[in-house]
């Protein structure tokens, strides 16, 4: 009796979280690139890039759209089960470019510059913007349009060398936004920027209608080490969540991070020490290991990258990950390419990595192109219910499988180079706002 009782409470658990929780893929996605551009006499001009994952027996046609006056439209089939990279042109399509601007102060630019993508399937969605000449990049995943929300919080850096920035883009026409103490009502696809020298972490952001909103760093720093473009597609408050799997990417044994609240007296801890008690629109940047982080407030989390030793060379540079909470793990087939495509050979080629994040059902069920990862493999997340698989990968496409309902996880794509680094977030589910 004992275990009917059992296996009835694990499928309701399963079942309550497909009901709850939408995936990462979809039809209809709009966002925008905020300024990664230097503006060094020396700097070629910037590589954007839409990738498109196809997991679906069949084309997907894609269309991606812009009210820029120097856009055109784009059409073009996806093949089944392939990720297809999309450049986006021209370059000027970034909001603030060129960019460095010693007069960012803050206040609001409005700009035709939102990018609208649409397919007849459900599709994955990943934006990437990397310097010519191989010195700056970074990667997020778009958060497809039935996610979008009406409040957000910014995430910058804490060390910005060049304008830290915040992109809202409109879904609908009339739609008004605020950032920090500034109000504005756009248009669908307009987007609204600010750019300043300060730190705008924790800045509010909200509005009447659900909005897209992307932040960071034109080039920000953790301390001491090289910049490089910082940029994350925030979630809504609505996606946030209270538990999340912290782990050091590869050669680090501890890592940087930033939280963000919009609740007061919000108490983040790692393994049940506290790190920060914050209220509504603060944030902390802080170090740990390996660590389950916990609040007893929905929070945002955003996982640094930063330069390390390799044993031979000083590689990576800054850049911004979302990590979801462990309630927003998934299920479904995930298929992706890792991104870092314009190396800076002086050092060396571009190192690729994968961890997936697991829950005990998930260490032995999950396959990656087509192989089972043993249970072995993966290790135990300390004090927690988690398992993770770190491993070095490829710049091909990859896809992540579970035959096991009970299996949920998420994955995140990394890339190291010389002076830069990049990554994204995949996997996992969120709240649908439509």
């Amino acid at each position: 009796m004992a275990g009917h009782v059992l296996c009835l409470l694990l499928v309701s658990a399963i079942f309550a979280h497909a009901d709850n929780s939408v995936p990462t893929i979809a039809k209809d996605f709009v966002f925008t690139f905020f300024n990664a551009y230097l503006n060094f006499a020396d700097k070629p001009g910037i590589l954007l890039m839409a990738l498109v994952s196809n997991n679906n027996n069949g084309h997907a046609n894609v269309v991606v759209t812009s009210p820029f006056r120097s856009f055109t439209t784009i059409r073009v089939s996806v093949a089944p089960y392939s990720v297809l990279k999309i450049p986006i042109a021209p370059q000027s399509l970034q909001a603030q470019f060129p960019g460095y601007n010693i007069t960012a102060d803050g206040r609001f630019v409005v700009e035709d510059k939102g990018i609208r993508l649409q397919s007849d399937l459900p599709v994955a969605v990943y934006a990437h913007a990397e310097v010519y000449d191989g010195s700056s990049a970074d990667s997020f995943l778009v958060i497809p349009a039935i996610h979008l929300g009406t409040q957000y919080v910014a995430v910058t850096s804490t060390y910005p060398l060049y304008p830290n920035m915040i992109a809202v883009v409109a879904y609908q026409d009339n739609t008004r936004v605020t950032i920090g103490n500034q109000t504005v009502t756009i248009n669908a696809l307009q987007v609204a920027s600010v750019a300043s020298w300060t730190f705008l972490s924790g800045t509010v952001i909200s509005g009447n209608k659900p909005f897209a909103a992307i932040s960071g760093c034109t080039c920000g720093d953790v301390n001491i080490a090289n910049c490089n473009y910082e940029a994350v597609m925030l979630l809504p408050v609505v996606g946030w969540g209270t538990q999340f799997v912290a782990i050091p990417f590869v050669y680090l044994t501890t890592n940087w991070y930033q939280v963000v609240a919009n609740t007061n007296n919000a108490v983040v801890s790692a393994d049940s020490t506290t790190i920060a008690t914050l209220n509504a629109g603060e944030y902390r940047k802080f170090q740990i290991g390996a660590a389950l982080v916990t609040s007893n407030h929905p929070v945002q989390l955003i996982q640094i990258g930063q330069s390390v030793w390799d044993g031979h060379n000083f590689i990576s540079g800054p850049f911004f990950l979302q990590l979801p909470s462990t309630d927003k793990m998934s299920s479904s087939s995930v298929l992706f390419q890792p991104t870092g495509f314009i190396e800076n050979t002086s050092v060396g080629h571009f190192s690729y990595f994968l961890r997936i994040v697991t829950n005990l059902a998930g260490a032995g069920t999950i396959q990656l192109d087509g192989t089972a990862i043993g249970a072995l493999q993966f290790k135990h997340l300390p004090l927690s219910n988690f398992y993770y698989y770190e491993l070095t990968t490829s710049n091909t496409t990859h896809r992540l499988t579970t035959n096991n309902p009970a299996t949920h996880y998420f994955l995140i794509s990394y890339t190291y180079g010389d002076v830069e680094g990049c990554g994204f977030v995949g996997a996992f589910d969120l709240p649908s706002t439509k």
